[in-house]
């Protein structure tokens, strides 16, 4: 696997665009509120939108260190859009007719329903079963893949590789015999060539998928 990892740096190193070690946003690993309310926007918003809704967040609580999603569920729909301000609050997910602050509680309810309640227990409850994490969160309006990826990469939760991850490693690898496990380790170790954080290459290589779809 290690030979395989070497592979994989040198057509990467190729193939990704330049600069891609400094696009990963840090986010909010000790604050699972902010991480949230980051995710939902950041699925459909450019980051600097997503800065200013998070300062937003972050003003209307500003003695509350945001990692205990019962407050986020507390506060309800209502009181989610007006953390969220003016600018953000009445906002509506892209394709979908539901309020992105609806989107943020439901996600929290559905999360402590769970026993989630931290940006800790957020990452160790989907290392041990994140199948169910996944399909609490999907049952949310409007939060669909894309937002959970978005959500979790902005909590550090390592996420599983998903399908279309492992048919771009297995097709740049020629390798059809390439699982999620196997893509797993291939994309830390071929990060530790990167010299850069599993996360940051893995958010790299999502991007360049995801701009792949749009040419």
């Amino acid at each position: 696997m290690d030979g395989r990892a070497k592979e994989l740096h040198a057509k990467l190193g190729g193939m990704l665009p330049e600069g891609w070690r400094d696009r990963a946003p840090w986010g909010f690993p000790n604050q699972v509120e902010l991480g949230l309310v980051a995710g939902v926007f950041a699925a459909q918003v450019p980051q600097a939108s997503v800065n200013s809704v998070v300062d937003t967040f972050m003003r209307a609580r500003p003695s509350d260190f945001l990692d205990d999603l019962e407050n986020t569920a507390n506060a309800g729909v209502e009181g989610v859009v007006a953390m969220l301000g003016e600018r953000w609050g009445d906002t509506n997910v892209l394709g979908v007719p539901v309020l992105r602050a609806a989107v943020i509680h439901g996600a929290a309810v559905a999360l402590l329903d769970l026993g989630i309640r931290t940006s800790n227990d957020l990452r160790d409850a989907y290392a041990e079963a994140p199948t169910r994490v996944e399909k609490a969160v999907y049952s949310v309006r409007g939060l669909g893949k894309g937002t959970w990826e978005a959500i979790a990469f902005q909590c550090h939760v390592r996420l599983r590789p998903y399908p279309n991850v492992v048919a771009f490693f297995s097709e740049v690898l020629d390798d059809p015999t390439l699982n999620a496990d196997r893509t797993a380790d291939l994309m830390r170790k071929t990060a530790r060539r990167f010299a850069v954080e599993e996360r940051t290459l893995a958010y790299a290589v999502s991007e360049y998928l995801a701009s792949s779809q749009t040419v």
